[in-house]
C-alpha cells in the first residue's frame, strides 16, 4: 500500500455578486496559481472537464511521484489527493504546505483531518505542519515496505519494483528496482533494520531544496525515463532538458556531490548543447571506471503492463499511453496495444470463443499459437495506403475472460519475424515468459 494523503474541502461564494466559482473555474484559477508559486517544481499540469463527473486537475511535481489529482464540481466541493511514498516525506510535506497556501488564496475550506468524509493524512502533518510527523510515519512505512520485500526476496521473488513509474517493469539484476537505481540483496538486508540507510531509497527526504534534492530528481529523469538516444518529439528532449538544468543548478549550489559525469556528459551530446562546463564534465568522465554499470533502465529491454497484459518492448522506444491503450514507436517500427474483460451473463468467456468473435474475420488462413493459457490468432498484411508498402501484423491473444489486441507495423520487410515475436509475447501480467509455437 501507498502513504498518500486526501483532502476534502469547499469553495466559498466570490465576487460582488457572491457565487460559487465552476468547477473548471476553479481549477484554472488553481492551475494558474500552482504555477506561479513554485515554477522551478512544476513540471506539468492538465485539466479535464466533464460537465457530469466534475473537474480535474493533475499536476506532476516530481519525477518520482504520481501527479497531484484535484477535483472540483459545480457544488464547490474540492478534493486533493497525492500519493508520497515513492518520493519520500520532503514531498509529503512540500505538497501538503502547497494545497494548505492553495486553499487560502482560493477561500477552499479544508475539512479536519478524521472527520466522517473528511480529510485524510495518515501522518497527521496536514493538521500538525510538524516535519517529525510526516518522517515517522514514512519511515515506518518504509521499514515495513522494506521487511516484507526482504522476505519475497528470501521465498525467491524476482526483482521487486518499489516507487517505480506504474504499467512498467524493468530488467534489473537485483533485489530492487527503485526510482534511484537498482539495489542489491545486501542493501536490502542492511536497510531493512536500519533507517539511516533505508532513506537512501527516497529522492525527497529532507525539506530542504538544495544540490542534493536536484541532482536526485536529476537521477530520477536519468534513471527511468531518458531513452539514451536522440530526443524523438518535444517530449523526450524536454526531459533530457530537464535533467541537464537540475544538474547545473545542483553543482552550482554543491559542487562536491558525486555526480554522474559519464551519463552527464551523454546527456550534453544526446541534446546536442553546449555547456561551459563541457570541459570539466569530459575529465570527470573520462575518469569514470568503464566496468561501471550506465545509469538508465531504458538501455534495456522494458515490460508494460497494459489492462491486464503485458508485452517486453524496446526500453528506447517511444510511449503514448491512455485509458483506452498504449502506443511504442521507434525507427520505423510502430505498436499500439489494447486489452479488455470479456464474459457473459454466465460467466468469463473462455480464449478460444473470445478469439472466434473478435478475430473470427481473420479467417482459415489466420496465424495461431499457444503458450500455455494463451491462445493467439494473427496475420501478416501489407498496407499500401500512404504510398509507401508497409508491413503489418495485426493480432489476437487470449485466455479466460480477457483479451488483447495488438497491431505491429514495420516499414523494413526483413523485421517481419520481429512483429510476428511481439504478438506471441503478448502474456497476461505476470505471466511467466513461456513461448510454444504452432501454425506459423
Amino acid at each position: 500500500m501507498d502513504l498518500e494523503f486526501h483532502l476534502v474541502g469547499q469553495a466559498s461564494k466570490r465576487g460582488l455578486i457572491p457565487r460559487l466559482p465552476s468547477g473548471s473555474q476553479l481549477l484554472e484559477t488553481a492551475e494558474r496559481w500552482i504555477r506561479g508559486a513554485c515554477p522551478e517544481v512544476v513540471r506539468s499540469s492538465r485539466r479535464t472537464d466533464d460537465t457530469t463527473a466534475g473537474s480535474e486537475l493533475r499536476v506532476g511535481l516530481h519525477p518520482a511521484a504520481p501527479d497531484v489529482v484535484l477535483t472540483a464540481d459545480a457544488a464547490g466541493r474540492v478534493t486533493a489527493r497525492a500519493v508520497t511514498s515513492p518520493a519520500g516525506p520532503g514531498f509529503h510535506t512540500f505538497a501538503c504546505g502547497l494545497l494548505h497556501q492553495l486553499g487560502s488564496e482560493l477561500d477552499i475550506g479544508w475539512a479536519p483531518l478524521g472527520a466522517p468524509g473528511g480529510s485524510v493524512d495518515p501522518t497527521g502533518f496536514f493538521a500538525s505542519t510538524e516535519r517529525r510527523d510526516a518522517e515517522r510515519v514514512a519511515l515506518g512505512w518504509l521499514g515495513a515496505t522494506l521487511a516484507r520485500a526482504a522476505e519475497d526476496r528470501r521465498r525467491g521473488s524476482p526483482t521487486i519494483h518499489l516507487g517505480t513509474p506504474g504499467g512498467v517493469r524493468y530488467e534489473v539484476d537485483g533485489a530492487l528496482a527503485t526510482p534511484l537505481g537498482p539495489r542489491d540483496d545486501a542493501w536490502l538486508a542492511r536497510a531493512a533494520g536500519d533507517p539511516r540507510v533505508a532513506v537512501d531509497l527516497w529522492p525527497w527526504f529532507a525539506d530542504v531544496m538544495d544540490g542534493r534534492y536536484l541532482m536526485q530528481r536529476a537521477l530520477c529523469l536519468m534513471w527511468t525515463a531518458v531513452r539514451w538516444r536522440r530526443p524523438s518529439d518535444a517530449a523526450e528532449r524536454a526531459e533530457i532538458d530537464e535533467a541537464l538544468r537540475q544538474l547545473h543548478r545542483a553543482y552550482q549550489l554543491d559542487p562536491s556531490l558525486s555526480y554522474p559525469w559519464r551519463e552527464w556528459l551523454e546527456l550534453l551530446e544526446l541534446a546536442g548543447s553546449s555547456s561551459a562546463m563541457a570541459g570539466p564534465i569530459a575529465e570527470r568522465a573520462a575518469a569514470v571506471d568503464p566496468a561501471t554499470p550506465p545509469i538508465g533502465y531504458r538501455r534495456q529491454p522494458v515490460t508494460i503492463v497494459q489492462a491486464g497484459w503485458e508485452l517486453t518492448i524496446p526500453g528506447s522506444f517511444a510511449e503514448r499511453r491512455t485509458a483506452d491503450g498504449w502506443w511504442g514507436s521507434e525507427s520505423g517500427r510502430r505498436i499500439a496495444l489494447a486489452a479488455t474483460r470479456a464474459g457473459t451473463s454466465a460467466g468469463p468467456m473462455s480464449a478460444e470463443a473470445l478469439l472466434d468473435q473478435v478475430a473470427g474475420h481473420l479467417g482459415s488462413s489466420a496465424l495461431h499459437h499457444q503458450a500455455g493459457e494463451v491462445m493467439g490468432r494473427a496475420r501478416i498484411a501489407t498496407d499500401d495506403r500512404s504510398g509507401v508498402s508497409t508491413g503489418v501484423v495485426e493480432g489476437y491473444a487470449a485466455v479466460r475472460g480477457s483479451g488483447a489486441v495488438i497491431r505491429v507495423e514495420f516499414d523494413d520487410p526483413g523485421d517481419w519475424q520481429w512483429a510476428l515475436d511481439q504478438w506471441r509475447s503478448l502474456r497476461p501480467a505476470g505471466a511467466p515468459r513461456s513461448l510454444a509455437l504452432a501454425g506459423a
